[in-house]
């Protein structure tokens, strides 16, 4: 599976990119990754972890980083319907 680091200067021009604003701002640890397919396409599967763990969540969404987000680990599925709720999902995961 080929993915690229998804820094914040990259954005999906959708909800998405306030969700990712608000998980960096309060996790300064975050490390952010977007599936690519094999023709090279981004993908709208995310992996996010912190940097000092190799567990990571997925986050998927619609095209364009639309809702509703899918936050899971490979315990737990929390659905969310905008950005703030994406955040706490990831949080919530992230330090459980």
């Amino acid at each position: 599976m080929n993915t690229r680091e998804w820094t914040p200067e990259h954005t999906t021009g959708g909800p998405l990119d306030e969700a990712f604003r608000l998980v960096r701002a309060r996790m300064a640890d975050v490390v952010i990754e977007r599936r690519v397919e094999q023709d090279g396409a981004d993908d709208d599967l995310f992996f996010i972890r912190i940097v000092t763990n190799p567990d990571m969540l997925e986050l998927e969404c619609r095209p364009g980083g639309r809702p509703p987000f899918v936050v899971s680990d490979e315990h737990s599925q929390i659905d969310a319907l905008d950005s703030a709720a994406a955040a706490a999902a990831v949080h919530e995961l992230l330090r459980a």
